[in-house]
């Protein structure tokens, strides 16, 4: 293929539509470059950041195995092998793919959440690109506290050019929303065994506070221009000049313009009430589960069903550990006690964990497999149109990646 400097002049072709165009956006123009120099990314924009290392991500998910294999084993322990033999031995095998389904439901359902948050950022990813990208988090989700989930970002700036800090409160929102709805559930749980309206009311008005203290602060971040105040200011002037600075606070505005499209009072409401039907989903699977046991399928199983599952989920997430293995199964088990016996626990705890994170979990390595080519540095130059080449509306595009 010969160098673009040397090729002959061709009939300039129409330009496509760019894949990230936020409403009243100006087109952004590119800056002529000499032959073989990297282009600048337009203005406004940052530097595109540094691919993600697979290592870590790969050492992530071994770490989180192994503390998924240390919470079984010691499940096992406390329910006793032989009786927890005995215990699967009189499961009915046929409820498995029924609770599979059900969590495919959850999946559905926060990928509705998930590709409307993307929209409303100005995105507009390819509908098999969203949602491979939003699959790729369940893997991600094994890693400590969450955080590998954050790089959900970075692979929408590299399918579609959105701006990567633009797009990262999006999982921030995601697991505001989804912490919320499974309180509420938890609450509900409470309430139809205690035969008390109480803990249902309470964890609602504890989730409508935490919707409003998140849509305060998405309205001050919205055009925030980070700026000190008196004296400070002359001094905060000079220091935003130079790049390295400039480049943080042009980080911090895209990322409180994100958080601005997505906390409105609606979108949170709306993500919420999803965030419910999905996670209940979850916990009939989970009840679904006790049934198949030879327990009677009884408003009071549904409770310890929806305490048990989402309160698990919640101190999983509070404890940070990789996918919250130890503490979920911990939670699940000892509330289902309060049911049934030690065996039918921890054996209802290890299927329902198998259905609910490690199934995504091997979902999530196959998404991540479709998107190794965000793995690998994006190509810049004239010629090809790397991420920032995407961003401001290059034919080429960012790499389609296989498909």
């Amino acid at each position: 293929m010969s160098h673009p400097a040397l090729a002959p002049a061709a009939p300039a072709a129409p330009a496509a539509a760019p894949p990230y165009a936020p409403p009243g956006a100006a087109p952004a123009v590119r800056a002529e470059t000499l032959p073989g120099e990297a282009p600048a990314p337009p203005p406004g924009e940052v530097e595109p950041p540094a691919p993600p290392a697979l290592s870590r991500i790969v050492r992530g998910l071994a770490w989180s195995g192994l503390a998924a294999l240390t919470a079984a084993v010691v499940l096992g322990v406390w329910g006793d092998w032989r009786h927890l033999a005995a215990a699967f031995g009189h499961f009915a095998w046929s409820a498995l793919p029924v609770a599979l389904l059900l969590t495919l439901v959850n999946a559905t359902l926060r990928f509705g959440k998930w590709h409307f948050y993307v929209r409303r950022i100005g995105a507009r990813p390819a509908l098999k690109d969203s949602a491979t990208i939003f699959v790729s988090g369940f893997a991600l989700s094994v890693t400590p506290g969450k955080t590998g989930e954050f790089l959900k970002a970075y692979f929408l700036h590299r399918r579609c050019g959105a701006p990567g800090w633009k797009a990262a409160p999006i999982t921030l929102a995601e697991r505001a929303t989804d912490g919320f709805a499974v309180l509420v559930l938890a609450g509900a749980g409470l309430s139809l065994l205690w035969r008390s309206v109480w803990p249902a009311a309470l964890c609602v008005l504890a989730a409508l506070a935490g919707c409003a203290v998140l849509a305060v602060a998405g309205a001050w971040a919205g055009g925030k221009r980070w700026r000190l105040p008196g004296p400070l200011a002359a001094w905060g002037a000079r220091a935003a000049a130079r790049p390295r600075v400039a480049g943080v606070l042009e980080r911090l505005r895209q990322s409180g313009e994100g958080a601005a499209a997505i906390l409105d009072p609606p979108a949170l409401l709306l993500a919420v009430g999803l965030g419910v039907v999905s996670w209940g989903a979850e916990s009939v699977a989970l009840w679904y589960t006790l049934a198949a046991f030879g327990l009677a399928p009884t408003l009071d199983l549904f409770g310890t069903a929806l305490v048990a599952l989402n309160a698990g989920t919640l101190v999983g997430a509070v404890s940070l550990l990789p996918g919250g293995a130890g503490a979920a199964e911990a939670t699940i088990a000892a509330v289902l006690s309060q049911q049934t016996t030690r065996e039918v626990a921890a054996a209802a705890t290890l299927l329902i964990r198998l259905c609910t994170l490690w199934f995504g979990a091997v979902l999530g390595i196959g998404a991540l497999v479709m998107l190794r080519d965000c793995f690998v540095p994006a190509p810049r130059g004239p010629a090809s149109g790397a991420a920032i080449g995407s961003a401001s509306g290059s034919p080429s595009g960012p790499p389609s990646g296989p498909q």
